[in-house]
């Protein structure tokens, strides 16, 4: 019987283990995440890149492949379609859109796509881009 309650014991703090691991971990990610986003804002510049094609993120969902240039070397990435209509996205290829990168790193970038990446960074979408207001998700 003492053995029983010894193991049940040892489970419950197990749990809590994880459950500890697994926030000391979300929070790592978190604040990893918020550390470029602060390089971006901090070293950012802006250019243009344009889409090269359509492209699936590491959980199957609509991703754009885009790439642009910093002092003649070509910079390949992938812009998130989170919120683009899926029936749309052939509006999208072949288009130039502004990309932000680290001026210390331009490996770490962003494509401005969707209206949230511009509100983001307190920018209002440029007139020549509203057509991508359809292809929204509203």
């Amino acid at each position: 019987m003492m053995l029983s309650k010894k193991i049940n014991e040892l489970r419950r703090y197990e749990k809590f283990g994880m459950v500890i691991l697994a926030l000391m971990f979300s929070t790592c990610g978190f604040w990893l995440g918020n550390q470029r986003e602060n390089r971006l804002y901090k070293n950012g510049y802006w250019t243009t890149g344009i889409i090269i094609e359509r492209g699936w993120d590491y959980r199957g969902r609509l991703a754009f492949n885009y790439e642009f240039y910093v002092d003649g070397k070509k910079y390949r990435n992938q812009a998130s379609g989170i919120g683009i209509r899926p029936d749309t996205y052939r509006q999208f290829i072949g288009k130039s859109l502004p990309v932000i990168y680290n001026s210390k790193d331009p490996s770490e970038n962003k494509m401005m796509i969707r209206p949230s990446d511009f509100t983001s960074y307190e920018l209002e979408i440029p007139d020549s881009l509203f057509w991508i207001l359809n292809c929204v998700d509203k």
